[in-house]
């Protein structure tokens, strides 16, 4: 069974000032980093969809887990994080919801 069976439903905000174009979240190809508020761990995702990104305005987006060896356990419904990209903060976040997959056996 794996541990990334788990999809994180989130309202995010990308900062104008610190991206020159707004990300694309549906095509899968966007991967940053979340970092909880107070915590210095970086928890891989992968955006797998959301609404338009419009710079400095709150929008729904979904993201999967990327890495087996990571504890996403920390990401719980109202948490809030931040966006980073390599060392900057792009955006932030809150969690609304954590969708766990259904398991269809184990491995």
């Amino acid at each position: 069974m794996s541990d990334l069976d788990f999809t994180i439903c989130c309202t995010v905000i990308f900062f104008s000032k610190k991206r020159g174009t707004p990300p694309n979240l549906d095509n899968g190809k966007y991967c940053p980093h979340l970092v909880i508020k107070g915590s210095e761990q970086r928890l891989g995702v992968n955006f797998i969809d959301g609404e338009d990104v419009t710079f400095d305005k709150q929008i729904v987006a979904n993201a999967l887990p990327l890495y087996e060896t990571v504890d996403y356990s920390a990401l719980q419904a109202g948490t809030e994080f931040f966006i980073m990209e390599g060392g900057n903060i792009v955006g932030e976040g809150i969690v609304k919801e954590i969708f766990q997959h259904k398991s269809y056996g184990s491995k």
